[in-house]
């Protein structure tokens, strides 16, 4: 169900500079060029070039408040791919991960900001058992403490979403690479291709608050993407035609594969040492 074809006029990227945010800012800066588009706006804390002679961009940090605000100011639509994309330790997530994410939709409703898309992962619900198909309604069951903190955000988007005029679109991404490596990504795969699909339609599709699940056509995955396809995403891409070379064979139980049984990082349990030993 869309809104409307056109794409929000003003649009900031976060995290532009990574894996997923190139693959956005190229499709973003073709929307410029062909006037689908006025304003684009790229914010990562590494550097980058410009990949459009008219796109703004800005070198920093969300864990700063104010640069929040700045980034937000002036746009109809942000699409947040910023933070770590990993497992790591309380002390550098919770100013990446949840406190750039408060800050972030704080500045979108002051500023009056139409749509935050936020790149939420499958760990945010990798503690399902792979015997367990499950969609968009499922509570979060996170694997990880990244995992807890892409949770704590779609509960904040959720919240924001019924309080303010701010609304939210949380894609559960799987695993989106160049190719299939993995036999787990033969269930939770999604194309470069298909994340741009999938973008698109939360740019202009007509909701208040919505999870979905990053995910090509795989109709046998874990995860069933039917709200995706309400709201009009169609992916067109199989993982089959993204195999390179032998497949890793590893199997987890868990949907979220070895980050639901990885330990937590920095903790040592009493009776050892740092480094595991007893």
């Amino acid at each position: 169900m869309s809104d409307s074809d056109r794409l929000p006029r003003a649009i900031l990227v976060t995290g532009a500079a990574g894996r997923l945010g190139t693959q956005v800012t190229n499709y973003l800066s073709k929307a410029l060029s062909e006037g689908r588009i006025e304003r684009l706006r790229l914010l990562d804390i590494q550097e980058m070039a410009k990949p459009h002679d008219r796109a703004e961009v800005m070198r920093a940090s969300l864990a700063d408040r104010g640069t929040a605000f700045a980034a937000v100011e002036g746009m109809d639509a942000v699409i947040h791919f910023a933070g770590i994309s990993g497992e790591d330790e309380w002390e550098k997530l919770l100013p990446a991960n949840i406190a750039a994410c408060a800050h972030l939709w704080d500045a979108a409703v002051a500023h009056g900001t139409d749509r935050i898309l936020f790149a939420s992962s499958n760990h945010a619900v990798g503690m399902y058992p792979v015997s367990e198909r499950i969609d968009h309604t499922a509570p979060p069951f996170a694997d990880s403490r990244y995992g807890v903190a892409k949770a704590f955000t779609e509960e904040m988007a959720r919240l924001y979403a019924h309080k303010t005029p701010l609304r939210s679109f949380c894609m559960r991404i799987g695993s989106s690479f160049p190719a299939v490596t993995a036999t787990r990504h033969l269930k939770t795969f999604q194309s470069f291709d298909d994340l741009v699909r999938l973008v698109e339609v939360g740019l202009t599709a007509d909701y208040r608050f919505e999870i979905v699940y990053g995910l090509s056509d795989i109709a046998d995955g874990y995860w069933d993407n039917s709200n995706a396809f309400l709201l009009g995403y169609g992916p067109k891409d199989r993982p089959a035609d993204f195999v390179s070379g032998t497949l890793n064979p590893h199997e987890s139980p868990y949907q979220g594969g070895s980050m639901a049984t990885d330990p937590l990082p920095g903790i040592t349990p009493p009776g050892r040492s740092p480094d595991g030993a007893r």
